[in-house]
This record gives structure tokens, C-alpha cells and sequence, in this order.
């Protein structure tokens, strides 16, 4: 009897269905992709969850926020909020600052978009935008 504890193996299809997808996509990538297909993949993956697309919206529009600020701004719970700015911390796509000493502002901790969070925020709004450009040219 198998382990059921234990990861499912892959099918001699799972691993023809890589090598085709690798072979389509095989134009995308060269040697100045800083990242290959799975981990695109991954950081839409964390976009397209309401929450996180909301945080980096936000954050896209307003630049730095304290995770306060966030919650209320998003109507979400300070607590509720950390799970998913956790999430983007981990993928790269916000920062989380933290000083001794307040800034400007007051704020001893704020998170703000790194480079790649604002370019992905940035192309999804601009897609969204163009959509609705072409329904109202429509």
C-alpha cells in the first residue's frame, strides 16, 4: 500500500506536457530573463488574488504605507492584512522598511513596491485600462 503522505508521481504525460510547454514558450526566454516560466507564473499567481492586487494598487498610487494606513485604505484588519503582505515580501513584489527612527511621516515601519512590483502592477492596470478603451471604441 502507497504512503498517501507522500507527493503524487508524475505521469509519463505530466512530463511530455513539460517538454511541449518548455518548446512553445522557448521564445520567450533567453539569457537575459532574470526568471523562467514557473516563476512568472508565480508571481501572477499572487496578483491574482483580490487582497495582494489591491495592496499593490494601492501602493502603486500612494507610495509608501504603513501596514495601518493598508488596512484602513483596504478596509481590512491589520492582522488580516500581514498574510498577504507577507505573501508579496516573499515574491519580491513589496518591501517592508523598518527604522529606529520615524521618517518624515512618522512611520517607523512601511512597505512600499520594489522595481518588479510596480512594472507588474503597471502592466496589469495598463492592460485593464486598454481593455476598457476598447469596449468604449467598440
Amino acid at each position: 500500500m502507497a504512503d498517501s503522505s507522500s507527493a503524487p508521481r508524475p505521469s509519463p504525460d505530466d512530463k511530455a506536457g513539460a517538454d511541449a510547454i518548455a518548446a512553445l514558450t522557448t521564445g520567450l526566454f533567453d539569457e537575459h530573463n532574470l526568471l523562467g516560466l514557473g516563476e512568472y507564473l508565480e508571481l501572477f499567481e499572487e496578483i491574482a488574488e483580490r487582497n495582494r492586487f489591491a495592496v499593490l494598487y494601492v501602493l502603486s498610487d500612494e507610495g509608501k504605507m504603513s501596514a495601518k494606513e493598508l488596512g484602513e485604505a483596504l478596509g481590512r484588519s491589520e492582522n488580516g492584512l500581514h498574510y498577504h503582505l507577507d505573501r508579496l515580501v516573499t515574491a519580491g513584489l513589496v518591501e517592508n522598511r523598518k527604522q529606529t527612527k520615524p521618517d518624515a511621516e512618522g512611520l517607523y515601519s512601511y512597505y512600499e513596491l520594489t522595481g518588479l512590483g510596480a512594472d507588474l502592477i503597471d502592466a496589469a492596470t495598463g492592460f485593464i485600462q486598454e481593455e476598457k478603451h476598447a469596449l468604449e471604441d467598440y
